[in-house]
């Protein structure tokens, strides 16, 4: 839908669908994830050989590989989005507000949270 909006507006609407559509991959892949493992284990439990759904099984962690790998471009475009919108000056927390992100020279590293920051 296209509707005219004002930029920081605009750039708020993106970052909450950036941020739906990460939640989203990280859900599916999660869920992917739960399924190989109960494949595996339910296959020993069942007493099942080795060879017993190989195939769908590596179709299967092949498709966790592909997500991860989806979900890291992802990454790198909510990186890319969030220095545009620094460098414009856009507010992009209207609909998300309360999300803080790292600067520019910070993402990529991790740093103490919660009671360990205040340390």
């Amino acid at each position: 839908m296209n509707i005219a909006r004002k930029p920081d507006e605009f750039a708020s609407a993106v970052a909450l669908d950036l941020r739906e559509t990460e939640h989203m991959i990280d859900a599916a892949g999660a869920r992917l994830a739960d399924m190989i493992s109960h494949a595996l284990s339910g296959r020993m439990s069942a007493g099942l050989a080795a060879g017993a759904g190989h195939r769908a099984f590596s179709a299967a962690a092949k498709a966790l590989h592909t997500l991860t790998e989806a979900r890291g471009e992802l990454v790198e475009a909510h990186n890319h989005a969030l220095r545009d919108a620094r460098r414009m000056g856009l507010n992009h927390t209207l609909l998300a507000p309360g999300e803080t992100k790292p600067d520019d020279g910070e993402i990529g590293t991790t740093k103490p949270q919660g009671r360990l920051a205040a340390v």
